[in-house]
């Protein structure tokens, strides 16, 4: 279950623990230079370990926010609905 750690006015990130894997979330409903600035200051202040992100292949917005805010492509799969994904990780 994705509980809700920081909440504002322009986006909310989630943790959800999987199998001892912590999966971050996020629904963003403004986009400036200033949101991503706190954006990023929140997910290092709430960082403790390895944080994971399924990434959908063809979002190129996506993919572009995961390496802006540090994480690396782990490896691809296959999801229970069979469409491919991708795993993201960003080291502690």
């Amino acid at each position: 279950m994705k509980t809700p750690v920081v909440a504002c006015d322009d986006y909310t990130l989630y943790l959800e623990d999987y199998n001892g894997f912590e999966f971050i979330h996020c629904d963003c409903r403004r986009w400036t230079n200033e949101v991503r600035k706190r954006m990023l200051d929140d997910l290092v202040k709430l960082q403790k370990d390895d944080l994971y992100a399924i990434h959908e292949i063809s979002d190129k917005k996506h993919e572009k926010l995961l390496k802006l805010f540090g994480f690396e492509f782990l490896e691809d799969f296959v999801g229970a609905d069979n469409k491919p994904r991708q795993t993201y990780v960003r080291r502690a």
